[in-house]
């Protein structure tokens, strides 16, 4: 029987979705996003809720508009684009105290590698050094390399591949080849480097096409880093091990290296947090100097401030309550999109962006200090609505939309691959089961992973979570919360004015009560009311 290759035959079958040149250029864009992931979230941001946001609450009034666009824009910067360059630099100034004399002429400052990855490329080093050497050869860091590469696995769709068998022999050492010149290229600059490391990481994505979803032999716990983060840290440790003091005591300089990374985080996101929490707090007293005006921008009659009254100390006690609830409420639903347990791995920096799980404890900081920072009933629910509503779109809802787009290709293509499933679902399994598996176990494979004429489709799933965070988050959300402001807004308008009259009409009826001097037949004073109006 004369079968194709299973590639060519997917190849064939992509032809027919290789999609217009509108769409090859958005593949090209949302590459450049996927590989640089600042560029991602920075355009993410700015197209799905930034700009829309603040278009939507132009219709409110300049004000409104203007504190919308430096809430989002400062949000962004300072959750998810500052958090790294205020780990380095915490970094370089624990950098000599905590490497002490031991390990002096190492710099872990610049090191993104968590403890998870010095604990194994340690590890793995230790089986390759001869014990008869005092001094790390080119070879050691070559066999280092190679073990590496060799041991690891990747998820492709439902299997999980070895390395060792899906690269070619030649491929291994010609990508092995690469990382050594890389540890022993440092004087030819950071550029340089990069460059060898991107050979090396697109050799190995090309022939495995799994980068994302990883773990070691021998081990089912999937490890915490994508291929280009492992390329970039081994070969940085495996600088480090060239050192003869590092090289004379591994044990030691991982568990150093360990600590300044632990401490580094601790400190950085100390730092950070406080920051995040009092952007708000900072805009409001920007909006209040320039227009003169206390209270909160959301409403059109704002700059006359017609809006704005004292609460009293009973009312501000109850809305203390209001914003005690509306806390609880976010730092519940940050939990429960972590499904797990906070560790000291979740606090570990890893790379120039934020991890997951720090943009969340980040965010979720930021969003009880607007929270605390709302004047009024109306900005409380605006604040809690928008915020939760942002923290589920961009943590997990957006995902699920790409994952949705995603099986619905696979369902009509069967042959296309663009979810990765750690656990596949059995027929008989429960529905709260399967639903976990998509949910917890499904993940969209990246732009990397997936064949060449597929990447049109990888890109449609893009930007369906793309639309997805514009339609909701950048459109529906901040019409839908200023439509219901407008409405309580002028139904307690209509009170007010409704209370007014009856006072008015009151006042113009005065009624005379007057007792007669003369008693009724029970022995009762007559009273007569005399209306005394002309």
């Amino acid at each position: 029987m004369n079968i194709k290759p299973t590639r060519q035959q997917n190849i064939n079958n992509y032809q027919s979705f290789k999609g217009s040149g509108v769409l090859d250029i958005a593949t090209k864009g949302l590459e450049l996003c996927n590989k640089y992931p600042m560029v991602g979230v920075s355009f993410t941001d700015t197209v799905a809720t930034n700009i829309p946001r603040t278009v939507v609450d132009l219709k409110t009034g300049i004000p409104a508009a203007m504190e919308t666009f430096r809430r989002e824009n400062s949000g962004l910067f300072v959750n998810c684009l500052m958090p790294s360059f205020i780990v380095l630099g915490v970094s370089k100034f624990l950098n000599k105290p905590i490497m002490g004399n031991m390990f002096k002429g190492v710099n872990m400052s610049s090191s993104w590698a968590n403890g998870e990855a010095l604990d194994k490329y340690v590890d793995v080093f230790k089986g390759v050094i001869n014990p008869s050497s005092k001094s790390t050869s080119k070879d050691e860091i070559y066999s280092f390399f190679k073990n590496t590469i060799s041991s690891l696995e990747g998820l492709d769709g439902n299997n999980w591949i070895k390395f060792s068998e899906k690269l070619p022999a030649d491929k291994l050492d010609e990508a092995t080849s690469i990382l050594t010149e890389a540890v022993y290229s440092s004087t030819k600059g950071k550029k340089f480097v990069k460059e060898l490391l991107s050979k090396a990481s697109g050799i190995i994505s090309q022939n495995t096409h799994a980068t994302n979803t990883l773990r070691f032999s021998g081990s089912n716990k999937i490890f915490g880093s994508n291929l280009s983060e492992i390329l970039r840290d081994s070969t940085d440790v495996a600088r480090k091990f060239t050192d003869d003091a590092v090289r004379a005591n591994l044990d030691g300089f991982k568990a150093q290296a360990t600590k300044l990374v632990n401490y580094k985080s601790i400190l950085g996101l100390g730092i950070i947090i406080p920051i995040a929490m009092s952007m708000q707090s900072i805009n409001r007293a920007i909006t209040r100097h320039k227009y003169k005006q206390k209270g909160a921008p959301i409403y059109k009659d704002f700059e006359k401030g017609g809006t704005y009254k004292e609460m009293s100390p009973a009312e501000k006690t109850k809305f203390f309550g209001q914003k005690l609830l509306a806390t609880g409420a976010s730092v519940g639903l940050a939990l429960l999109s972590m499904m797990k347990k906070p560790t000291m791995k979740m606090f570990q920096f890893k790379g120039m962006f934020p991890t997951v799980d720090q943009c969340r404890w980040i965010a979720t900081a930021t969003f009880v200090s607007r929270i605390f920072a709302a004047e009024d009933s109306n900005e409380l629910r605006e604040t809690t609505v928008r915020d939760m509503a942002s923290f589920a779109g961009l943590y997990f809802l957006g995902d699920y939309a790409a994952k949705i787009a995603a099986s619905i290709i696979e369902k009509k293509k069967p042959d296309v691959k663009l979810l990765n499933r750690v656990e596949v679902s059995k027929p008989d399994d429960s529905f709260f089961k399967k639903a976990g598996n998509w949910i917890k176990k499904t993940s969209l494979k990246s732009f990397d992973e997936v064949l060449p004429n597929a990447k049109n489709m990888r890109s449609v799933c893009e930007i369906a979570s793309l639309g997805f965070s514009i339609i909701s988050l950048g459109l529906i959300l901040p019409a839908y919360n200023r439509r219901v402001t407008e409405k309580k807004v002028a139904r307690q308008k209509a009170l007010e004015a409704q209370n007014i009259s009856k006072n008015n009409s009151s006042s113009r009826l005065i009624v005379e009560l007057r007792a007669d001097k003369s008693l009724s037949d029970n022995g009762v004073y007559k009273i007569v009311a005399q209306d005394c109006f002309k």
